[in-house]
């Protein structure tokens, strides 16, 4: 059953062949192995795992899928009904669901609050899958998406998403991905976005537990002085995986990409990070940053990184580069000589890390619960 999902995003067997998921194949076989019925989109969703998405910032602006199932019930975007489409007359949004589980969101206007989009792992009780697409428009304005994966623990609940999202001339959107899922819950997410001349797209990703998680993410900058910038930070414990393949193509003049990720890995976890960049021919003007750094927290924790650059046009500015290690002793040694015990410098040092993937996140408010999430998992005792 495991494996009939994954054919709709290609065969299973190619893809454990295939080098782009080599890192991942225990995992990905682990999953193939076991039986999944469909999961209830019609699930009741916990009190608890309510309050876990019930922001008072976005109340009245939330799109909330339960098991890949578009929810009325816990929906609460102000003007749009559960019919065939919905408009926010005074926002500029509108929510078409579609045949097969698909739903479109399309922006024409600029939304001053955040619009969060939130996906249910809800377990049922025996394992149970759902697979889901949400494509994303901005046809213009301003405009900042939340997505929320979040579930319960339980029995395996195993998801897969996908969108497309389009930025059309000089739109621009802030896109937030923020996974907490419990280990008990796998993803594979796939996004491919057209980035439109001089439209801009920020994306954040705050990437934590799984059984496994991957994302594949394509971004092509089509359209001259489009602009992409990246941030992201993964954090994991016990036997979590997550693995990301981030792929930019420059299609067009004077396009740009600034690219910064940062991994940590503890106990017997796993990331991966694949990062590649291709400028096309004719995209001259080009400039193309690529950052990844990871710390491994653990001695059977590992990260495996791999940035990859290619480059077919002229006058190009073009830098990437990537390093995996262990915190710094001496950082260490100058915190205890303060005072500090040796596991409240450990997550000092690690926090600092991270936090530089959040830098580009403009409310307070949604540093501070990001935070929350990465603290304890900053890791504290020794290895």
């Amino acid at each position: 059953m495991a494996a009939a999902l994954l054919e709709e995003f290609g065969s299973p067997d190619a893809r454990v062949r295939d080098e782009a998921w080599r890192y991942s194949k225990p995992a990905l076989r682990a999953l193939s192995q076991q039986d999944f019925a469909i999961a209830d989109g019609n699930a009741t969703v916990a009190d608890a795992l309510r309050d876990r998405f019930a922001w008072l910032q976005t109340q009245g602006n939330r799109v909330v899928f339960v098991n890949g199932v578009f929810s009325t019930e816990y929906s609460s975007v102000e003007h749009s009904s559960a019919a065939q489409s919905g408009r926010g007359a005074a926002t500029g949004l509108e929510v078409h669901h579609e045949a097969g589980h698909r739903t479109r969101l399309s922006i024409s206007a600029d939304i001053e609050a955040p619009l969060h989009v939130v996906y249910l792992f809800v377990p049922a009780e025996a394992p149970s899958r759902w697979s889901g697409a949400v494509d994303i428009e901005i046809l213009r304005g301003n405009a900042h998406i939340i997505e929320h994966l979040l579930g319960e623990r339980g029995v395996d609940v195993l998801g897969a998403l996908t969108s497309q999202i389009t930025l059309h001339a000089g739109a621009k959107l802030r896109h937030t991905i923020l996974c907490e899922l419990p280990d008990s819950a796998s993803l594979y997410r796939r996004t491919r976005t057209r980035v439109d001349g001089g439209a801009v797209l920020r994306t954040t990703h705050a990437l934590f537990g799984g059984r496994l998680q991957r994302h594949d993410i394509d971004v092509e900058l089509a359209g001259e002085r489009a602009h992409f910038e990246s941030r992201g930070v993964f954090a994991l414990t016990g036997r979590q995986h997550v693995d990301t393949h981030l792929d930019v193509r420059h299609a067009a003049r004077d396009t740009a990409c600034d690219i910064v990720w940062r991994g940590v890995a503890d106990q017997r976890s796993r990331g991966i990070f694949y990062g590649a960049i291709t400028v096309a021919e004719g995209a001259d003007g080009a400039d193309a940053q690529l950052s990844n750094k990871n710390l491994l927290l653990s001695t059977l924790a590992e990260i495996d990184t791999q940035p990859a650059l290619e480059i077919y046009a002229d006058e190009v500015k073009a830098a990437h580069g990537a390093t995996v290690g262990q915190l710094d002793e001496r950082a260490l040694f100058y915190l205890r000589s303060r005072g500090i015990s040796s596991d409240e410098a450990r997550r000092m040092l690690v926090g600092a890390f991270s936090a530089t993937a959040l830098d580009r996140l403009d409310e307070s408010w949604l540093r501070e619960r990001i935070s929350a999430l990465l603290a304890p998992r900053l890791g504290g005792e020794s290895a």
